[in-house]
């Protein structure tokens, strides 16, 4: 049974937002970042992509309940943006409500590719999910990949061309020096076809990245935590984050965005600060 009415908290009204990297349908490891989010002060969670609940041949709609029990109990609500892992067929059948958001639960509110807003102290917000599965060879078209997954010229436009303060997304822009450097010393087992078709996502979102010149960018995507500060050809300087991933081994798969002093501080899973 669900517990408390939904947070009154939103992504636009908060000083501080948690930001969680992949989180690939880990339910132990979301009700872990929560609690410590919830002893840090922090009632909106913010997801990178990959979230991964809503997946075939799971009771997901079951895990999703669960998700909205703990969020209640806690106060707290969880924004997403989708990721190359997700059920898209599923996920785009929620209907996209007035304020242009997906809410698959009351305190679970999926954001779609463009979707922009004004966050506390005035700083601009816009988001781009999706990224290419560089392993869409080992998938299964409908069962465990969807070219929904691809960033479109579609989605480009809904975004538009006006500066933001903040980008969030799942993948990457390049180029980013330390992580291609990162990416070229792991060994490749994927094929050259696949490795064009992740190399092509990025270029989308770079495209995306590159219109909005945005002063902070926060993703997920590698599997990696990642920090820099990078100026562009463009003429506009960016700080640069990737989270790593889910699981209590992994450092820095999540942090707090203070948005009075627009400074990010990530923290390792279990500290409560």
């Amino acid at each position: 049974m669900t517990r408390g009415p939904a947070s009154t908290a939103t992504l636009q009204t908060v000083d501080r937002i948690g930001i969680l990297g992949d989180l690939h349908g880990d339910l132990e490891h979301l009700v872990v970042v929560s609690r410590t989010m919830e002893a840090r002060g922090i009632h909106v969670l913010l997801q990178l992509g990959d979230f991964g609940f809503i997946w075939p041949g799971t009771n997901w709609g079951h895990a999703l309940d669960r998700i909205e029990n703990r969020l209640r109990k806690s106060g707290q609500v969880l924004y997403f943006v989708d990721g190359n892992h997700e059920d898209f067929t599923t996920l785009n059948a929620f209907p996209i409500s007035a304020n242009g958001l997906r809410r698959v639960r009351p305190s679970i509110i999926h954001i779609p590719r463009g979707w922009r807003t004004t966050l506390a102290h005035a700083r601009t917000f816009a988001a781009m999910g999706g990224a290419n599965s560089i392993d869409r060879g080992l998938r299964e078209e409908g069962v465990s990949w969807w070219p929904e997954e691809s960033i479109t010229d579609a989605d480009l436009e809904q975004l538009g061309t006006e500066p933001v303060d903040i980008l969030v997304g799942h993948d990457a822009p390049a180029p980013w020096p330390k992580l291609d450097n990162r990416l070229s010393q792991s060994p490749s087992w994927w094929s050259e076809e696949d490795q064009h078709y992740a190399d092509d996502g990025r270029w989308m979102l770079t495209r995306a990245f590159t219109a909005v010149q945005p002063k902070l960018y926060l993703g997920g995507h590698f599997h990696l935590y990642l920090a820099d500060s990078l100026a562009f050809p463009a003429g506009f300087t960016t700080t640069m984050v990737t989270l790593d991933m889910n699981g209590g081994d992994r450092a820095f798969g999540q942090g707090i965005l203070d948005l009075q002093a627009f400074e990010f501080d990530p923290h390792d899973r279990d500290d409560v600060g």
